[in-house]
This record gives structure tokens, C-alpha cells and sequence, in this order.
């Protein structure tokens, strides 16, 4: 009997993170538009100073406001893609314990990562992701070696790099009891 853990979501924290780069931007921009307009000038900002101001606000207000709309767009498509392989089960899956589970530290500075039967995951609270990661030390699922799961996944190749984005966990079977566990 399989005892569902986790399923595939939008993770919202992800799109509040990406409004960073949308507040700076209309900020920079919405800057340098009342420094342009304004009529008065005030010593502190004259001569070059001011100018450079007004220029960089002008090229990093409209990156900002690019970048956001760049991930929100690919966070949006890319969890549409997830939800229809989901729901398709063109997934691959793994079943199998828990081997060489390393968690990654409340405070971050590392990764939490692990295998099952060969096929490697990794991820962080700290990167923006679709797809599981919340590591054990601020309420995940996956918190040891032996314990039996069921993963289905998905693959992201960039070169050579390969990344499994976890989509569905779940307890499949008798866990290995922590003081037998010799992973």
C-alpha cells in the first residue's frame, strides 16, 4: 500500500522570490523617471552623479521588469509541463530505499541529496525550483537511509548536467529501522 508523501505543485514561493527583481526594477525606473522630470536640482545630485543614476535606473529598471517576466513565464511553463506528464505518467520512477541520504543544514550553505537504486536527486529550500525540495530540516519527507520510496520523476538536461525534478513521493513498504541501516 502506497502512502503518498508528497505531489507535485506550484511552489507560490517561488513567484513571491521572483516579485525581487520586479520591485527593484520599478523602483530603478520610476527613480530615474522623477529625477528626469524634475525641475529642481538639488546639490547632491548634480554633474555626473545624477546622470549615472538616471542612466542606470533607466537600463535596470526595464531589466528587472524583463527578468520577471522571463521566470514567471518559464515557472508557469514549465509547472503546465509537469502537471501534464504527471497526469499522462510520462515519468520516470524509481522505488527502491534510501542510500547515501546526505541533509542539508537548517541554515542553508549546502544541499540535501540522496539515491534510490542508482538514480541521484538533489535540491535545496534555497533554489528556485519546481518540483520537490524541501529538505529535511525544514519539514521534508525524505529524512534518512532506508526508508522505502516510490519516486516519480522527471529529467532536465543542460550539457551535461542532468537534473531530477522529484514530482511524487511515496512510502512504499517496510522502512530499514535506523540502527540496522549499514548505507
Amino acid at each position: 500500500m502506497e502512502k503518498v508523501l508528497y505531489e507535485y505543485s506550484l511552489n507560490y514561493e517561488n513567484i513571491f522570490l521572483s516579485l525581487i527583481p520586479l520591485v527593484v526594477g520599478v523602483g530603478f525606473l520610476t527613480n530615474s523617471i522623477l529625477k528626469i522630470r524634475s525641475k529642481e536640482r538639488s546639490k547632491a545630485w548634480d554633474g555626473f552623479v545624477e546622470s549615472f543614476f538616471k542612466f542606470a535606473g533607466l537600463i535596470i529598471g526595464p531589466l528587472g521588469i524583463c527578468i520577471f517576466i522571463m521566470v514567471i513565464l518559464g515557472i508557469s511553463i514549465e509547472h503546465r509541463d509537469y502537471q501534464e506528464m504527471l497526469k499522462s505518467n510520462e515519468v520516470y520512477v524509481v522505488e527502491g530505499y534510501v542510500e547515501k541520504y546526505h541533509p542539508m543544514p537548517y541554515e542553508g550553505h549546502d544541499t540535501e541529496h540522496f539515491e534510490i537504486d542508482g538514480v541521484y536527486f538533489e535540491y535545496s529550500d534555497y533554489i528556485i525550483m519546481n518540483g520537490y525540495n524541501i529538505s529535511a530540516s525544514h519539514g521534508g519527507v525524505i529524512t534518512r537511509n532506508g526508508q522505502h520510496l516510490k519516486i516519480k520523476y522527471v529529467t532536465n538536461e543542460f550539457g551535461d548536467l542532468i537534473e531530477n525534478i522529484i514530482l511524487y513521493i511515496a512510502e512504499t513498504g517496510e522502512s530499514i529501522p535506523q540502527n540496522n541501516i549499514n548505507l
